[in-house]
């Protein structure tokens, strides 16, 4: 008995403990099912990553945001906000690269013509996409030229790279990581548009701007695209998709356009997000070194309001002039002598002009001597009869 006992009593210690650990698996596996099911889906995290980003990006009564900072200014009017991009536009050969050349002067020395700079001692990044090695040196060249600063004072400040022979692909990499290197507080990109395959691209340029925004927030400098507009003379848009997306980001845009005849290149402001800049203008002395115009410019200004007005008065003395041959051509077919009344309805009905402006006519051709009026009747000047 007491063997049986000792079994009986053995396997009831084996159930208990049995029971024991099943119940703690259960325990367990109810609260794995219950995490999972307590568990945000996939969806719940989305929603509450954007609830956070709108969060971050609210604007409130009281938040505090640091006023604009203008890298460069015009007269009193700033340009180039840091964190954010800007756009320089053109016809091909009118001047984008040289307007270029006098920014950085300006930055490098404090001030070049009517452009003041807003920095102290700003590092300068720019990419030359468009031109060879030779014309992309020229630059630095030309920047010393104007501000007299030496070789080793620029190249401390202003990061310049050819880019004509890298591929595509490469570009933005590039310019990551010499925003990441260099910390430039401007960047000048002259020829945006090799940054992708297609300007016509749409998805690819929303893109592009889209990052360039990101890093020029990211990196709290001002990011300088240099795009041509069109082809047409009259179309002052930049081309494409891209430029249709840069025009509509940037917060500034500027055009620089050559005037007709010369080598005057003005810089004027067509779209700004909020003051527009003044123009401004610049040429080439007589040995190709970059000076200011805004002289010459009032000069051909004035020139070319003159040449206008000259032009308008030449148009109205041979309009008078045509007026007057077919008044006289009209007395002499009627046999040289015609009543101011009846002369006044064949001109009113000829020039298809009203009775009083005719009126005006003729009392203007009686004062001058091209006509005559002799006991009531209109008659041709004896100087100006027409030969039979």
């Amino acid at each position: 008995m007491e063997k049986d006992f000792s079994e009986i009593k053995n396997v009831q210690q084996t159930d208990n403990l049995s029971g024991q650990v099943n119940g703690q698996a259960q325990t367990t596996v109810k609260d794995i099912v219950g995490e999972a099911v307590n568990q945000p889906s996939a969806e719940e995290q989305e929603k509450e990553q954007l609830r956070q980003i709108l969060q971050e990006t609210r604007i409130c009564s009281d938040t505090e945001v640091p006023p604009e900072e203008y890298a460069l200014q015009v007269d009193d009017k700033g340009i180039f906000a840091l964190r954010d991009i800007h756009a320089i536009k053109a016809k091909q050969k009118a001047g984008k690269t040289t307007a270029l050349k006098v920014f950085i002067a300006a930055l490098l020395q404090g001030g070049m013509f009517r452009v003041k700079s807003l920095l102290e001692k700003p590092h300068i990044e720019f990419f030359d996409t468009e031109q060879s090695r030779t014309d992309t040196k020229r630059i630095l060249q030309d920047v010393a030229q104007m501000t007299g600063l030496p070789p080793a004072v620029i190249d401390a400040q202003v990061s310049l790279h050819s880019l004509r022979r890298i591929d595509q692909e490469q570009l933005l990499p590039l310019l990551e990581v010499a925003l990441e290197d260099e910390k430039p507080q401007v960047v000048m990109l002259d020829g945006i548009v090799e940054f992708v395959a297609s300007f016509n691209d749409e998805t690819e340029s929303k893109r592009l701007i889209k990052e360039l925004l990101k890093l020029s927030d990211q990196h709290n400098c001002a990011i300088v695209c240099v795009l041509h507009t069109n082809k047409a003379d009259e179309d002052h848009n930049m081309r494409g998709h891209l430029g249709t997306m840069l025009a509509q980001k940037s917060a500034t845009v500027l055009e620089c356009v050559k005037e007709r005849g010369s080598s005057v290149i003005t810089v004027r402001c067509s779209e700004a997000r909020h003051e527009e800049m003044p123009e401004w203008s610049i040429t080439f002395d007589q040995d190709g070194h970059i000076v200011d115009a805004d002289e010459q410019r009032r000069q051909l200004i004035e020139q070319r309001k003159a040449e206008q007005q000259q032009r308008r008065q030449e148009a109205i003395d041979k309009k008078q002039e045509e007026r007057l041959d077919t008044c006289i051509r009209i007395l002499t077919d009627k046999g040289g002598a015609v009543s101011r009344k009846q002369l006044t309805e064949i001109l009113v009905k000829v020039f298809n002009r009203e009775r009083t402006t005719v009126a005006g006519y003729i009392s203007e051709w009686l004062r001058d001597g091209s006509i005559v009026a002799v006991n009531g009747m209109i008659q041709v000047s004896n100087d100006l009869a027409l030969p039979f």
